[in-house]
C-alpha cells in the first residue's frame, strides 16, 4: 500500500512539474534579428573610440554557446586606426525581473584589424576584450513575450539553456 501510494504521490507531483515548465525555442534567424537592431554599437574608452557592426549569429551545438561575428572599426586620437572582424563567443544569462537574456562570458576566438602594426594588436585585442564584455553585457539579446500567455507564466526560474539543431532552447519553470 505504501508503494503504490509513494507512487501516486511521485506521478502526479512529477506531471504538475512538468506543466509548470515551458521550452522557449529561438532560432539563429530570430536572434540575428534581435543583435542586428541592436548594432551599430560606438564605444569610447580614454584615447580610443570601438564601433561593433555587421553581426552575424552563430549559435554553437553541443557547447551551448553563442558565436558572435562582427566587423570592428578602432580609432584612436594617438593615430592608430583600422578595421577588422572579430569572432566573439560566450553563453548567455537571464533575469527574470524584466524577463531578459543578456549574453554572458564574452570572449575573443578571433580578431583580425586591418591597418594596425603588430605591436599595437595585443594592445587592441585586450581592449575589444575589455569593451565588448561590458557592451554585450548591458545589452539585452532575447526578451520573453508578454503577450504570450505561457512565456508570461514561464518568467520566474530558468532551468536550461542548450542549443540544438541551431535553435537556442530556453526551459523555464514557475518553480
Amino acid at each position: 500500500m505504501f508503494r503504490v501510494l509513494l507512487f501516486l504521490m511521485l506521478f502526479f507531483s512529477s506531471q504538475i512539474t512538468m506543466a509548470l515548465s515551458y521550452t522557449v525555442k529561438i532560432s539563429e534567424a530570430e536572434l540575428q534579428k534581435k543583435v542586428v537592431a541592436m548594432m551599430p554599437i560606438e564605444k569610447k574608452q580614454l584615447f580610443f573610440t570601438v564601433t561593433f557592426s555587421k553581426p552575424e549569429i552563430e549559435l554553437i551545438d553541443g557547447k551551448n554557446e553563442i558565436g558572435l561575428f562582427t566587423h570592428i572599426q578602432v580609432f584612436s586620437k594617438l593615430g592608430i586606426k583600422g578595421s577588422g572582424r572579430a569572432k566573439i563567443t560566450g553563453s548567455l544569462s537571464y533575469k527574470p525581473e524584466t524577463s531578459e537574456f543578456f549574453f554572458r562570458n564574452a570572449t575573443i576566438e578571433r580578431l583580425e584589424i586591418d591597418k594596425v602594426s603588430q605591436k599595437y594588436n595585443q594592445q587592441i585585442k585586450a581592449l575589444i576584450q575589455q569593451l565588448g564584455a561590458k557592451v554585450l553585457e548591458k545589452q539585452a539579446i532575447y526578451k520573453l513575450k508578454d503577450s504570450d500567455l505561457k512565456q508570461k507564466l514561464a518568467k520566474s526560474v530558468l532551468q536550461s539553456i542548450s542549443v540544438k539543431d541551431k535553435k537556442l532552447l530556453l526551459e523555464l519553470s514557475v518553480l
